[in-house]
């Protein structure tokens, strides 16, 4: 019987895909929405190609798994890959649709990359059971679905207990909380960045208090941001692990993060863009590409003609001014803060435009305010942001926070119409302008940043 299923859900999603292709719709979970919901067990009784590479945490996933795919295609290997970020069961099916023909044979991929969620990975990962897996992080996450980094490292760790021996895990050392994943069996192999972050901001949300193993205090050498940093506990043997990957110089200016490997070979490899947050992205491609044999000259160059996913930054430039828009995520802590301390950090005077509405609260009656003072607001009363500007439904609310978070009043900018955003960018002066978005608003924050480049022109004409 569930043989049949799986025939019947293969050819049905198989047609689906078709049809969305033909309109188009390549980018599209419906097929593989179709597949598990005609067959449970789709996910492990289709065949997968011979290299599966999952990569999960809390922050990082989108931009490792296309760094990950586009080597993979560099060195000439076919892969499938859920580019639009569909880290459910529907997109992981999707991605191994695409490798199958009608006889679930796989000929038509030689590797799948699984940008993976981390809160269902149990539930998934057990029936794929990819060779490689990646875990970038774990933080305080959306309160809606990841707030408790506890119960994300349990979801984690649950999943990786059901995977083979041979499944080798790239771990951040830097994490106290993610280097602790896998099993004794399974092959770490973690990597790390030195003390190369002067100035760490304080976080209003810790990500872990105590040590995991005695509830002792747990104590930092240094810190790079968040909970990350070089660690270990007051009264017992908890501290990170010795990374086979440590990053000895961090150079945003230069464009370069050097690497020393285990022997003691250094590389510098070339960035994907000046936030930290980035960096830790490349360090964790490397690693897997060293482990997997890549040479780092055929890695150096590579990366070199890498930039960061456009579903996270895209620019254009305009009369001398650089427009951003840059994803921030809303509701999710870790992510909203990172990104508002990179603009404390990126030196250039600016503007930033707050588009962090979440999509479903449009469509409820109550919204989530919490994670607004979870989050790091207090990092936009920095000298160098000229002006902060917030519209849509929940402005009075960014703006209770701004004012709470010590921004001067003078320049807050809120308005609800969000049409009326750009008629308040600042060009005098400014340097760089941000639109910071929540990740379902791809499309919309684009036509933002453009709305604001095409006032810019209005007036200079």
């Amino acid at each position: 019987m569930m043989k049949l299923r799986f025939v019947l859900a293969l050819w049905a999603s198989k047609l689906a895909m078709l049809y969305y292709h033909l309109r188009g719709q390549d980018m599209n979970d419906m097929p593989g929405l179709l597949a598990v919901k005609l067959c449970p067990e789709f996910l492990r009784l289709i065949r997968k190609p011979p290299l599966v590479i999952a990569i999960t945490g809390t922050n990082g996933k989108t931009t490792t798994s296309a760094i990950v795919n586009n080597m993979l295609r560099e060195r000439g290997l076919r892969t499938s890959f859920n580019s639009w970020g569909a880290n459910l069961s529907a997109g992981y099916a999707v991605n191994l649709l695409r490798g199958v023909n009608l006889f679930n044979r796989c000929t038509k991929v030689d590797a799948s990359v699984l940008e993976a969620d981390e809160l269902t990975l149990r539930d998934t990962m057990s029936r794929i059971r990819p060779g490689y897996v990646i875990v970038s992080n774990v933080f305080k996450d959306s309160l809606r679905r990841n707030a408790h980094p506890e119960n994300i490292f349990n979801r984690i760790q649950a999943a990786l207990e059901t995977l083979s021996p041979d499944t080798v895990l790239v771990l951040n050392a830097n994490d106290p909380i993610s280097s602790r994943l896998g099993t004794p069996e399974q092959k770490k192999i973690f990597y790390a960045m030195d003390d190369l972050v002067p100035d760490p901001a304080e976080n209003m949300v810790r990500d872990i208090a105590v040590c995991p193993l005695c509830g002792e205090d747990i104590a930092y050498d240094y810190r790079l941001y968040r909970s990350l940093g070089r660690y270990h506990c007051v009264s017992c043997s908890f501290g990170m692990p010795e990374p086979a990957y440590r990053a000895v110089r961090f150079a945003p200016e230069d464009g370069v993060l050097t690497v020393r490997e285990s022997d003691g070979a250094e590389t510098e490899y070339p960035l994907i863009s000046d936030t930290l947050f980035n960096a830790f992205n490349v360090l964790s491609a490397v690693t897997l590409f060293r482990e997997m044999g890549i040479e780092p000259d055929f890695i150096r160059d590579f990366l070199s003609r890498q930039k960061v996913t456009d579903i996270r930054e895209t620019c254009v430039r305009y009369n001398g001014i650089d427009y951003y828009a840059y994803a921030a995520k809303a509701q999710n802590v870790s992510a909203a803060s990172t990104v508002f301390d990179y603009m404390r950090r990126e030196p250039s005077a600016k503007d930033v435009v707050l588009l962090l509405d979440e999509v479903q609260d449009r469509h409820h009656a109550t919204e989530t305010l919490t994670w607004l003072y979870e989050t790091d607001y207090e990092f936009l009363a920095a000298p160098n942001i000229r002006r902060v500007i917030v519209g849509g439904h929940m402005y009075l609310n960014h703006k209770l926070r701004l004012l709470l978070a010590g921004v001067p009043e003078d320049r807050i900018f809120a308005v609800e119409d969000e049409a009326d955003i750009p008629a308040l960018v600042q060009t005098e002066g400014i340097e760089k302008v941000y639109v910071l978005y929540e990740i379902d608003y791809t499309s919309k924050a684009k036509r933002m940043r453009d709305a604001i480049v095409e006032k810019a022109k209005e007036v200079r004409s």
